[in-house]
């Protein structure tokens, strides 16, 4: 009997042991601290002249700007954190939709965790002063 005793222990404590390490697979993984933002133009109407987004959380960050609208004017947008910052227009208003145009395209390396200020504002020619201007915070 102490044989299958010393056998029942052993066994008892292969099951304690495997316990808090199969609960430890089962956890999901921890989720990249950043976050999507879509910031758009402060302009009346029901679609709006142009919006900022930005993809958070990825080994580079995502940045585009969206022409939305054919009003004649282009979209500008800003976006800035401690350490760096990215600028990009776009004057090809012909849908609600974005393109996916490398001009319009930018990916940086922006410090996980980052707080990232995003503006985006209408302008009429490259240099024409900014106007409707939409602002917010995204995280990196």
């Amino acid at each position: 009997m102490p044989f299958v005793r010393r056998i029942r222990a052993k066994h008892m404590a292969a099951t304690i042991a495997a316990v808090p390490a199969a609960f430890l697979l089962t956890v999901a993984p921890a989720q990249a601290a950043g976050n999507t933002t879509v910031v758009y133009t402060d302009d009346s109407g029901s679609t709006k002249a142009g919006k900022a987004i930005f993809w958070g959380g990825y080994d580079q960050e995502a940045f585009q700007v969206c022409d939305t609208k054919a009003d004649g004017m282009r979209v500008w947008a800003h976006w800035s954190w401690d350490g760096g910052s990215v600028t990009l227009s776009d004057a090809d208003g012909s849908s609600a939709f974005c393109d996916d145009k490398p001009s319009h395209i930018a990916r940086k390396q922006v410090p996980e965790g980052a707080t990232v200020e995003i503006t985006v504002c209408r302008r009429e020619g490259a240099n024409g002063a900014k106007k409707d201007c939409g602002f917010n915070y995204g995280k990196a």
